[in-house]
């Protein structure tokens, strides 16, 4: 448009996509949509491995399958992110306290 620069990303969240307004997510405006749903072990390991690099897998898999234990299918990327950041020194602390995870937020 009039007002665009090259070379910008722009994301849009929304957990409603279907009441956007047409005019706003039309071809040019919104190029790729992508759908980013809750956590499976993978993404919940990936995850925790990212906020500690230091720790081994074993912990990472410790941490996923008792976040996936506690909340099965219905934690979000985002709900855990801002759970490991109470923790951000303490790994075991964040694996201890996972029951928690959605308390705390």
């Amino acid at each position: 448009g009039a007002v665009g620069s090259e070379g910008r990303l722009t994301f849009l969240t929304t957990n409603y996509p279907e009441r956007l307004d047409p005019a706003l997510i039309r071809p040019g405006r919104v190029d790729v949509k992508q759908y980013i749903g809750h956590c499976g072990l993978p993404e919940l390991e990936k995850i925790y491995l990212k906020f500690y690099p230091e720790v081994d897998d074993e912990k990472a898999k410790e941490f996923a399958t008792k976040v996936f234990d506690n909340f099965k299918e219905n934690i979000s990327p985002a709900q855990v992110q801002a759970y490991l950041l109470l923790y951000p020194e303490d790994p075991e602390m964040a694996i201890e306290n996972v029951s928690q995870l959605t308390n705390k937020l």
